[in-house]
């Protein structure tokens, strides 16, 4: 199993009373899986992503449980050994790639950022490997785009060069929150192929989170329901959707909206 997270409960200790985010979270990613993990707002499902990719503060909050990626547990280890499985290993892509992507940095150096902490490559290797991935995410003129700063791009090229900036060390797995929130119909269907064709190519097995069940459905093998930090549901995506156990779950279901043909 490439990651399996044990009972992890997340508690807040920044008000007056500690509050509890995500309770007894259990999950397991194979090779190659993608997994969603659905819910409204404040169901937990963001938390437990940031956890897994060591991206919360440990300072105001309590964290228990385990985290094993690899047979390590990322909950405990050395600082600087979570650092070097980041982005390394276990990358992240985020709901508003404006807010992520250095307005007053070219792309280019942005997209190159992980090769330049992780890796011994030459300025020109850098650079190649650079276009190599705009390229692969299916961005037009990747040399052009290269030397332009975000706010020349659309926002579906931004969210490409998001995932171009999260793929470039080919990490085991991509964490991917709402992605395609503030994007289009169009522009959505275009990510979720792109993220489709990356598992398939690289065999990245990639954590899909999302309020969306019709995306979850389109691009996942199986899926999380959470809510209030709880899971509710898992299984497969067939069995989600043709044999819901929890009434959430049959709300959400009937929730999507049919498509007009």
């Amino acid at each position: 199993m490439l990651l399996e997270v044990k009972d992890l409960n997340i508690e807040f200790h920044d008000h007056l009373t500690p509050e509890t985010v995500v309770y007894d979270f259990n999950l397991s990613l194979k090779e190659g899986e993608i997994v969603g993990i659905v819910g409204e707002s404040g169901s937990g499902k963001t938390m437990s992503a940031l956890a897994i990719a060591g991206l919360l503060n440990r300072k105001d909050m309590k964290k228990s449980g385990e985290i094993l990626f690899d047979g390590k547990d990322l909950l405990t280890c050395k600082r600087s050994e979570l650092r070097s499985y980041q982005g390394n290993d276990i990358s992240m892509i985020f709901q508003e790639p404006m807010t992520s992507l250095n307005p007053v940095k070219k792309i280019g150096a942005q997209v190159e950022e992980s090769l330049k902490i992780h890796t011994n490559l030459t300025k020109e290797e850098r650079y190649q490997k650079a276009i190599s991935i705009l390229n692969d995410v299916e961005i037009k003129d990747p040399e052009s785009v290269y030397h332009k700063y975000p706010h020349q791009l659309s926002g579906g090229m931004r969210q490409r060069v998001m995932i171009a900036s999260a793929m470039i060390l080919e990490p085991k797995i991509l964490i991917a929150d709402e992605p395609t929130t503030a994007l289009d119909v169009t522009i959505q269907a275009q990510i979720i192929k792109l993220l489709k064709k990356l598992n398939k190519q690289k065999k990245t097995s990639i954590l899909f989170i999302s309020h969306d069940l019709s995306l979850v459905r389109t691009l996942c093998h199986r899926a999380i329901v959470m809510k209030q930090g709880y899971i509710l549901e898992e299984g497969n995506i067939e069995e989600i959707f043709e044999h819901p156990k929890e009434a959430y779950t049959k709300q959400l279901i009937e929730a999507i909206p049919a498509l007009e043909l």
